[in-house]
């Protein structure tokens, strides 16, 4: 199979999703029935109900216009232009960050404390010998730990003892911005990573072998998670983004995540002043249990899209979240060869008007099949067995007004590819099935350039005049 070939046909599957919603009011409607967030359990259409291709192109077709009309690039002008404004003064000019680099390397160092601890690996080649010496530290980040108030003028940044921390500036006008992070709440301290900071080496040639010698400061990080992260900036006293984050870690033995036995929970919203608002709520996991989330875009309290994500997740092997970082960590040391997710679920709801829906019984056998196909892919018997397979395993379904009335469904199609003489191979692509019993069409087919030429050609001027805030071009 060539799964090149996925990626792009999974974005149009996006695409067209984002761009479909039924003809009608300008408003979008109010959910009716099922939620955003759960999953439908698929009817057939009646006669009467089943929509043909063409009804379906032209809802997607409206409501591609309608979508992008609510979005338009001069929504994003004013944010555009101050963070162009903090970027080529601030970032890439010649703004000194030295005050900064030395206050947080001072923090950090602070917090670095020696365990009196020094383990040595070794690598032996066919004519080589590489040590590795490691001392051992240990380092708790807190929150606590970075604070200042920071000034920029004068083309560097001044710094001034606070409790908490925050960036003073100007922006292209000379109005008085600041970036204000504060945390609140219960922290929760966790060994999260294990960094290497490389110190000095040695060579020796001897006894016909080259010798190196690396020493390396190994710092074990436990970083405390407040339960509550608040970061701001705000424009002449007027707040332009909002982002607030809540955190809930639970099951966390000695200060480490164990990601099979430890949960969390968390929100994230983020609120800009040009009216529009992302939740991610309900993000959950729970160890060898279940993960999920949703997450919702809105623009002055009219939802545009929301996508819900679940799984049950099995037989993940006891490791801690900080072994992934540790420089000698083998994933051959863990039993991940039957970790995996069962019933896992996405959802897509765009403006309540369509509903994209898919859900895989088993991920791993569903990768495994795709897989094993691609490894047959000179082998039609085979390659259409795991394809089949593979499809048995996933449901890919299309609604309209948050109905129940499955209008399509998407599965993967083998088809043979012949590119030189008497010689090809079978691949796959997803391909669309109609509920009116027409035949199926496949993805470049059915959102062709004719068909789809009015949102294409005002989705590239769309993008071009979001590229064009930034001072971008897009090739198209």
């Amino acid at each position: 199979m060539n799964f090149k070939r996925l990626a792009p046909a999974c974005l149009a599957l996006l695409f067209a999703s984002m761009l479909a919603v039924s003809c009608g009011d300008d408003d979008p409607a109010e959910p009716s029935g099922n939620t955003p967030e759960e999953p439908v359990k698929p009817e057939e259409p009646s006669d009467k109900e089943a929509l043909t291709p063409t009804q379906q192109k032209e809802k997607m077709e409206a409501v591609a216009l309608d979508f992008m009309k609510l979005t338009p690039a001069s929504d994003f002008e004013n944010l555009a232009t101050l963070s162009k404004h903090i970027n080529d003064t601030y970032v890439d000019g010649y703004y000194e960050w030295d005050e900064v680099e030395d206050w947080a390397s001072r923090a950090y160092e602070a917090a670095k404390e020696a365990t009196g601890l020094t383990t040595t690996e070794k690598e032996e080649g066919y004519s080589y010998l590489q040590t590795y010496i490691y001392t051992h530290y240990n380092a708790l980040l807190l929150a606590s730990n970075f604070t200042g108030h920071f000034k920029a003028a004068g083309g560097k940044w001044t710094l001034t003892k606070a409790n908490d921390l925050q960036f003073e500036f100007n922006d292209q006008n000379g109005k008085t911005c600041v970036l204000a992070v504060k945390t609140s709440g219960k922290v929760t301290k966790v060994h999260a990573a294990e960094l290497e900071d490389w110190i000095d080496y040695d060579y020796e040639y001897k006894d016909g072998f080259s010798h190196y010698t690396d020493y390396i400061d190994l710092i074990h990080c436990t970083i405390g998670v407040p339960e509550t992260i608040e970061v701001t900036l705000t424009q002449a006293g007027a707040t332009v983004v909002k982002t607030t984050v809540n955190v809930n870690l639970s099951g966390v033995k000695n200060e480490e995540f164990d990601i099979s036995s430890s949960n969390v929970t968390a929100k994230v919203k983020v609120e800009l002043n040009n009216g529009y608002t992302i939740d991610v709520n309900d993000v959950a996991y729970t160890g060898n249990t279940k993960a999920s989330t949703t997450c919702k875009l809105s623009k002055s309290n009219t939802t545009l899209a929301t996508m819900a994500v679940a799984a049950d997740v099995h037989d993940l092997p006891a490791c801690n979240v900080s072994a992934f970082t540790d420089p000698t960590f083998d994933d051959d040391d863990y039993k991940f060869d039957n970790a995996g997710a069962k019933n896992a679920f996405i959802k897509l709801d765009i403006m309540g008007r369509m509903q994209i829906q898919g859900t895989v019984s088993d991920v791993r056998k569903y990768a495994e099949y795709l897989d094993e196909a691609d490894r047959n892919d000179e082998n039609e018997a085979s390659f259409k067995s795991y394809i089949n397979q593979a499809n048995g395993l996933s449901d890919i379904h299309v609604f309209y007004d948050n109905s129940n009335v499955r209008q399509a469904s998407v599965k993967w199609e083998p088809f043979y590819e012949n590119y030189w003489g008497n010689y090809g191979y079978w691949t796959a692509e997803p391909v669309i099935y109609f509920a009116d019993g027409s035949s199926y069409s496949t993805f470049s087919a059915f959102f062709n350039d004719k068909d789809f030429k009015t949102v294409i050609n005002t989705f590239k001027a769309l993008a071009d005049k979001y590229a064009g805030l930034v001072n971008e071009e897009i090739d198209w």
